[in-house]
């Protein structure tokens, strides 16, 4: 036992004659601080060393402890976690007029492109967790081990959420269980004579959808998996039957201030359109709400207008022409194109200066028709013709190589434009290239098209499959080209497309899922790259290369390892009124993995940098959608094939 009597450590030193008693006092008390302060960094030194990489025992997130974790075993941690989550969904229970309904949300899209709804996030834990007790002053680094053993820390866990994802599901499960509320409007049944019937409000009842978003993302960084429950609120509509009727009295004058105009004038062309809408057209889209002094007016409903506006795109937009050239084998230039600067039509501001030259004619009376020109913003090419001349583009760099067998025809297409758009993108020095930027947006109107999907509890048409075949040839293109790789998102699910074409595993895959999941890389070279894309479609592949100055880099990747496979589990059926009575849809199960490869890339400097990709593939059993709605007379049994799932938010 220490003793810290001073008379022992010291003999013989109080002992003297003359020493006043305080100074004996004094004397103990910073002897005995002294001493104290030794063990402690003694023994803080001996605990820094027991648990160097380790989090220090006594760090908590939930009820789990996670002290003695290196960094491995809590990313094996939090990732058995977000399979079981992947698997059991988030469950609510929706409560409305005190009834209440379990709704189950599947937070795992299946298919080769599949998002995540929600996960938590093992990387932001792991730097709280490990600096607990490790940051600070000297104080706080020098004490923080030993408060843990007295005291708990708990922390809660990051979970990344899908916000509009996870929002426009949750509105799809829960909206039928309220009956929202609705304002008191107007009807035109008749417009000569002039004829309306008033609508009167309801009162419903509504979900707090970002409430629910925090409530589950609050379970979640507790790590805790129960059910959530949420209630539907009542809300009162703002504009009642009397504020319509208030309205009404003014309806005849609104309409007959004739019609309202849109013009357009081509920037290049200099050709003028107009469009013309009459009180038949726009009387549809009236709706009535309260200004900001309490009286009621007519405004434009703001769906019902931009619907019409969207509508008139097609005439407007033009897609930026970067000047590009391309170059054979032999350095030659085979291909030359001018830059012509791209146009973008904002229908929001256009709708906002609509609305507000409607909203005038409640207060000021005029027979003539108001105009409204569209707003439209000028998108610069990345590369103008200017920029071409001397560029330094010598010889390939890299390439990349993906197979897309047996793919089907829509996502062929896909695949063939996206080529089409990226080929003979200049990529500017100190450029981080951005897939989604050069290949998307990813719509319609730039011809890609649709694929059915089960996204949550529904089945919907989601545009744009195919396209993590590109995703994942450029991130092999850009490994073996030795580029700084800046963002790349491995698949939810095992997906046989992105298979390595040396062993056959999962793990150099990369998702593209606008906006959220892209492929970036940044050109450090110090020149421009020009990047050529090339489908063989006897051979069914894509082969993307990369040219530029060669400077002495080199890249090169291992092939992935498997450390394990993760059973996909039991069939989950799923009953829908998205289908006819006794129709069933299915996707494939999904087998889980763990899979790593090592990347390697040698500066110009000769500095040699190696980085290792983790890949964790969530396993998902076969989800069947079972009709329950609509006509029973087409009953089927629909069976997608593994390759291309229904229930892929397919790229």
């Amino acid at each position: 036992m220490l003793d810290l009597n001073l008379e022992n450590i010291v003999p013989g030193l109080l002992e003297r004659k003359g020493w006043p008693k305080w100074l004996k006092i004094s004397l103990t008390v910073f002897l005995t601080l002294f001493i104290l302060t030794g063990a402690a960094f003694g023994y803080s030194a001996y605990y820094v060393r027991k648990y160097s990489g380790q989090i220090y025992p006594g760090v908590y997130a939930g009820h789990y402890h996670l002290g003695g974790m290196n960094r491995d075993d809590l990313k094996n941690f939090i990732e058995t976690l977000n399979n079981r989550l992947a698997k059991e969904g988030i469950n609510l229970d929706a409560s409305v007029n005190d009834k209440t309904k379990s709704i189950k949300i599947n937070t795992v899209s299946a298919g080769e492109n599949s998002i995540e709804l929600v996960k938590l996030d093992s990387y932001v834990l792991w730097q709280s967790a490990y600096a607990y007790g490790r940051d600070g002053n000297w104080a706080q680094r020098l004490f923080g081990p030993l408060y843990l053993q007295y005291k708990n820390q708990e922390l809660s866990v990051p979970v990344k959420t899908d916000w509009v994802s996870l929002l426009e599901i949750l509105k799809d499960s829960l909206s039928s269980l309220a009956d929202a509320p609705r304002n008191a409007g107007i009807k035109i049944t008749s417009m000569v004579p002039l004829a309306y019937q008033i609508v009167p409000e309801t009162s419903g009842m509504v979900f707090d959808y970002d409430n629910v978003i925090k409530q589950i993302q609050d379970n979640l960084s507790q790590l805790n998996f129960s059910n959530t429950v949420v209630s539907a609120q009542r809300f009162e509509p703002s504009v009642k039957f009397a504020d319509a009727q208030t309205a009404a009295t003014n309806l005849a004058n609104v309409l007959n201030y004739g019609n309202l105009g849109l013009n357009y004038v081509d920037p290049l062309t200099k050709v003028r359109r107009d469009w013309s809408l009459s009180p038949v057209q726009y009387g549809s889209w009236l709706n009535v709400e309260k200004d900001d002094s309490g009286q009621p007016i007519f405004v434009l409903d703001k769906d019902k207008a931009k619907t019409y506006l969207e509508s008139l795109r097609p005439f407007v937009d033009q897609i930026p022409k970067d000047a590009k050239f391309s170059v054979s084998a032999d350095s030659k230039v085979t291909e030359f194109q001018a830059s012509q600067t791209g146009l973008n039509f904002d229908t929001e501001k256009t709708f906002e200066d609509l609305s507000a030259a409607f909203k005038e004619r409640n207060y000021h009376p005029s027979n003539n028709t108001q105009t409204v020109s569209l707003t439209v913003e000028n998108v610069d090419p990345t590369v103008k013709t200017a920029d071409v001349n001397n560029l330094g583009i010598e010889d390939i760099i890299g390439t990349g190589y993906s197979t897309f067998h047996d793919s089907h025809s829509n996502r062929i297409k896909n695949i063939t434009r996206a080529v089409e758009r990226l080929n003979g993108t200049l990529i500017k020095p100190d450029e981080e290239f951005s897939a989604i930027k050069y290949a998307g947006p990813f719509t319609a109107e730039n011809g890609f098209l649709p694929e059915a999907i089960i996204k949550g509890t529904e089945i919907k048409n989601e545009i744009g499959g195919g396209m993590c075949q590109i995703g994942t040839t450029l991130f092999r293109m850009a490994m073996n080209s030795g580029m700084d790789i800046t963002q790349r998102q491995n698949h939810s699910l095992v997906v046989g497309y992105y298979a390595d074409p040396v062993n056959g595993n999962p793990g150099t895959d990369a998702a593209l899922y606008e906006p959220y999941l892209d492929l970036k890389f940044k050109n450090d070279t110090g020149h421009y790259l020009l990047l050529q894309t090339d489908i063989d479609f006897k051979k069914q592949q894509l082969i993307f290369t990369l040219w530029g100055k060669p400077d002495g880099r080199k890249g090169w990747y291992t092939h992935p390892d498997v450390k394990k496979w993760i059973p996909y589990g039991d069939k989950q059926e799923v009953q829908t009124d998205t289908l006819p009575v006794g129709q069933t849809k299915c996707q494939a199960p999904f087998k889980g993995a763990v899979a790593s490869f090592t990347y390697s890339r040698v500066t110009p400097d000769g500095q040699k940098i190696d980085r290792v990709f983790d890949s964790y593939y969530r396993p998902l059993p076969q989800i069947c959608m079972i009709g329950t709605g609509g006509s029973t007379s087409t009953v089927a049994n629909i069976e997608m094939d593994s390759s291309a799932p229904i229930g892929t938010t397919t790229n």
